[in-house]
């Protein structure tokens, strides 16, 4: 059990009132979580800081979270700083839990900021968002080496981060990350895996609208050209010295998902920044 005495739970529903304008209709949180006062948005929905008394997530936590955004309300939630998952002794972890269901019509936007997982963290996260009919979802996720400028880099003992995405009934995105640091951060550092860098990034849009032509412009990709041995090699070797890379794909459900590889997390956090507010527009 944690330093809490029982699990950590934060749970939040947002409606819509007659009027368009989105408002919490129930919460609810124990220790650490707090929640400010929501930020009207120009669109008629609320952003919420999920705030926390507790400086990161420690050896034995266990946190529950559960997100309800009913029929045409709009919400994003984002954290107050980085998360830091502190060491931890063998056979030690943390857990977290997070449930998501978004109404027909209704809009989540889920950006915490990047978690630094300290060297011998043990962390587990599961995910699940249930999307209605043309309900709309962005979701972030990124996660660094660790504390980098210290020398720190991959030498976490484990990273697990399960996300699943539904709509209406039916799973249309998993994805299964495990990441093993310490003496087997060979594998995370070659690559096949992060490579020279230490920082990664996820974005997933789901429901609104864009092309994979459309968010590539945003991101300034060139367009895909026929993938050739050549064009292999000239991609390898412009991306030694890069500081970032970029690329988009699209799922079978035609929703589009972004990976970003980096050096820094606040180039990262600025470029998805960008990307959001042009696909709000």
């Amino acid at each position: 059990m944690n330093q809490f005495g029982k699990v950590s739970r934060f749970e939040i529903t947002a409606a819509s009132s007659k009027s368009g304008r989105t408002f919490i209709k129930d919460s609810f949180f124990t220790s650490p979580f707090k929640i400010m006062k929501p930020f009207q948005k120009e669109d008629g929905g609320i952003t919420v800081f999920q705030q926390t008394a507790s400086p990161g997530i420690l050896a034995g936590d266990r946190q529950e979270h559960n997100i309800i955004v009913e029929k045409a309300a709009s919400l994003e939630i984002v954290s107050q700083s980085f998360e830091k998952i502190f060491k931890m002794e063998e056979n030690e972890l943390a857990e977290r839990k997070i449930c998501a269901s978004v109404g027909e019509d209704a809009a989540l936007i889920y950006a915490p900021n990047p978690c630094i997982p300290f060297a011998k963290s043990n962390f587990v996260s599961s995910t699940k968002i249930s999307l209605a009919k043309d309900a709309r979802l962005i979701y972030e996720d990124c996660i660094c080496a660790g504390r980098v400028a210290g020398g720190e880099i991959f030498d976490f003992t484990q990273y697990k981060n399960m996300i699943e995405i539904w709509r209406e009934g039916r799973l249309i995105f998993r994805e299964n990350n495990f990441f093993e640091g310490g003496k087997k951060k060979n594998l995370l550092q070659s690559e096949v895996m992060f490579g020279h860098f230490t920082h990664s990034g996820t974005m997933l849009i789901f429901g609104f609208g864009k092309t994979l032509s459309e968010v590539r412009k945003i991101l300034n990709l060139e367009e895909k050209l026929l993938y050739t041995e050549e064009f292999r090699n000239n991609a390898e070797t412009s991306c030694l010295n890069e500081e970032i890379l970029i690329e988009a794909s699209e799922t079978d459900s035609e929703d589009i998902v972004v990976r970003i590889l980096g050096k820094s997390a606040q180039k990262i956090q600025e470029i998805f920044s960008n990307l959001k507010t042009k696909i709000e527009e």
